[in-house]
């Protein structure tokens, strides 16, 4: 383990595998098996130490670092998520096949150990990784945007209020929907998606403009 903090990954390795062999009926062989998948999640080899969590957790289902193993078979598919994505908007003709796994294995931990310690930060990566695929959905609306198909656009807007539930891009989304609704004359439409951006995201970046069309749409009706 002192190999291990110190981050010498390849004599820590070698050791944890001397145990594993050596000791494999202990509790120590099977800490040094779970610390092997450890080291291939911070070499990022992420498939293989997926691999090697889920043949743990099969191995020992009643030992207490179950609930370790699987959260963090969770952060190995978020980890395979390209970083830039986080930084810049995703191209819509990107694969976002990662974060979609991201998403099911975090949620699905979640469902499972919602009381554990390891849910705050499962919460967290949850809400990056809904925020790249809600990301994903905007960039799409707006390709369908250029070529003139608004009720589309408005469709792909729709599952990021309904999909990506936390990924901080609803207020985005319904200012979108909004803006296509009036453009293409439906007031009332428009109306309604403003008024629930201004009542449910008052604090949010783009409420200031929802006010502001909401205004507007009042003078025009009356």
């Amino acid at each position: 383990m002192q190999l291990f903090d110190a981050g010498e990954w390849t004599d820590a390795q070698e050791q944890m595998q001397r145990i594993k062999r050596d000791f494999g009926v202990s509790r120590y062989g099977w800490l040094a098996e779970l610390r092997l998948a450890d080291i291939d999640f911070r070499t990022e080899k992420y498939a293989e130490a997926i691999g090697t969590y889920r043949n743990w957790i099969r191995y020992h289902p009643s030992q207490p670092e179950v609930t370790y193993a699987r959260f963090m078979i969770a952060k190995c598919h978020f980890s395979q998520i390209p970083q830039d994505w986080f930084l810049v908007p995703t191209s819509w003709e990107r694969d976002l096949g990662a974060a979609q796994d991201a998403q099911d294995s975090l949620r699905n931990f979640l469902r499972d150990n919602a009381q554990s310690t390891f849910a705050t930060e499962a919460r967290d990566l949850l809400r990056q990784t809904r925020a790249v695929l809600a990301r994903g959905e905007i960039h799409v609306a707006e390709f369908y945007l250029t070529r003139g198909h608004s009720d589309a656009a408005i469709a792909r807007l729709q599952t990021v209020l309904s999909d990506y539930a936390g990924s901080g891009l609803e207020p985005a989304a319904l200012l979108k929907i909004g803006e296509i609704h009036m453009a293409e004359g439906r007031q009332r439409e428009a109306r309604e998606a403003f008024q629930s951006l201004v009542e449910h995201f008052a604090s949010s970046d783009v409420a200031p403009a929802a006010r502001r069309y909401l205004v507007f749409l009042q003078r025009s009706a009356g």
